[in-house]
């Protein structure tokens, strides 16, 4: 119920509207309606402000009857600002936290009622809403719920700690692997020698997908601006085909241009020496000599080939296994480590539906500070993982300390 939190709106007609809240003092709940049907705005929310202050009064009175100072969406806001955030040590998991409860939770939230009146029935009423918002919406509204509803019994706010009969959500079948520093000081280590390191960096550091990654051209970097423009996507390279097949992305929430640090230009520049040496060795493979990132017979990498380097890699530096996917959500969670807000991750990792990216950065860990503790107040994730690193991620650059 997204209107909740805009209050008064307009109507496709024209008309204006506000939500109305009203006390049902005999089952303690707080029922939402819509009055519209208002000529304009002000009018609206004139009536609006009329309807709240007889619903303060309202659940004034029942609070104070039954001696609770919550209701329930109440003690989840209080919880988020006064409980949980002060003391919170991880960016990444406050922001996870915050959209979890504000975007998943409290949109969804159909009514309201006192804290302790809380039921079961209301909650999988509840969670069921909000497993249809969004991949595994349920999950993590059903993980965080049972931590708020755990201090909320620790206070004495609610009588129960449990609720056997509420719906079980099980854990998403696929979960993102996330990598501490030394891990991924290892893993950079490894894969500055391998010939994919550049399409490893383009989505860990940069957040893209592989095929944004194999659809680059030279042309899309441009090194003055320090930008990289994604234009077009492989979406079918396999190695038994003979023509990759590309989707054009202009227009699309894909078709963007993202601010890209220099250690990427510097890998790119390499990348052209190697790539030259490859059209030499295939001088009647000249199709796709544009294109960054090509195999040793001159074509585009097949659409396997990063992760199956990405694989040999974990195995070699016996490290957790991981797909291009993970490198992709550990951008978005560097970025959020960073303190960036989710409009902007929305962007950079080119997501049609915030609802997608919510879903997408739900998969953070709790409470890992090892990746703040190296990170730069800056958009350049390399920068920060590069000044810790050392000496392994300067090798790769051809640089000595």
């Amino acid at each position: 119920m997204q209107e909740k939190r805009t209050p008064v709106f307009q109507n496709e007609d024209g008309s204006w509207g506000h939500v109305t809240q009203t006390v049902n003092p005999l089952i303690c709940t707080i029922e939402y309606s819509y009055n519209t049907g208002f000529p304009s705005k002000k009018e609206a929310e004139e009536s609006y402000q009329k309807s709240q202050d007889a619903y303060s009064n309202q659940i004034q009175q029942l609070k104070k009857s039954r001696k609770i100072p919550f209701t329930f969406s109440e003690y989840l806001d209080y919880w988020f600002r006064e409980v949980y955030s002060p003391y919170s040590t991880s960016k990444s998991t406050l922001f996870k936290y915050r959209w979890v409860l504000y975007q998943i939770i409290l949109p969804h939230l159909q009514n309201d009622v006192l804290l302790d009146c809380v039921s079961e029935e209301f909650l999988n009423k509840l969670l069921d809403s909000c497993q249809g918002y969004c991949q595994n919406g349920g999950y993590y509204a059903y993980k965080l719920l049972n931590i708020i509803l755990w201090s909320a019994y620790q206070n004495n706010y609610i009588p129960e700690k449990e609720f056997p009969t509420l719906k079980h959500y099980s854990d998403p079948q696929h979960k993102s692997v996330f990598l501490s520093t030394e891990q991924i000081r290892k893993l950079l280590d490894q894969a500055s020698t391998t010939s994919s390191y550049l399409e490893i960096l383009l989505a860990l550091f940069c957040g893209l997908s592989t095929g944004e990654i194999l659809g680059l051209k030279y042309s899309d970097l441009n090194s003055k601006e320090h930008t990289l423009t994604i234009q077009r996507l492989c979406t079918d390279n396999r190695a038994h085909l003979d023509t990759p097949t590309f989707k054009n992305l202009f227009g699309t929430a894909q078709n963007r241009t993202l601010k890209i640090p220099d250690f990427i230009f510097q890998e790119l520049s390499k990348r052209k020496k190697e790539n030259r040496l490859i059209l030499e060795a295939n001088p009647d493979t000249t199709e796709f000599q544009d294109y960054v990132c090509l195999g040793a017979t001159a074509r585009i990498k097949s659409t396997a080939t990063p992760g199956s380097t990405l694989r040999s890699i974990t195995k070699n530096a016996l490290l957790p296994a991981l797909n291009m996917t993970d490198l992709r959500h550990m951008s978005a969670y560097i970025l959020a480590e960073m303190g960036v807000d989710i409009e902007s991750i929305s962007h950079i990792l080119g997501h049609t539906k915030l609802s997608s990216t919510i879903a997408f950065c739900c998969n953070f860990p709790d409470e890992n500070n090892e990746i703040q503790s190296v990170l730069s107040n800056t958009l350049d994730p390399v920068l920060g993982i590069r000044n810790s690193l050392g000496k392994e991620v300067s090798h790769a650059q051809g640089k000595e300390h």
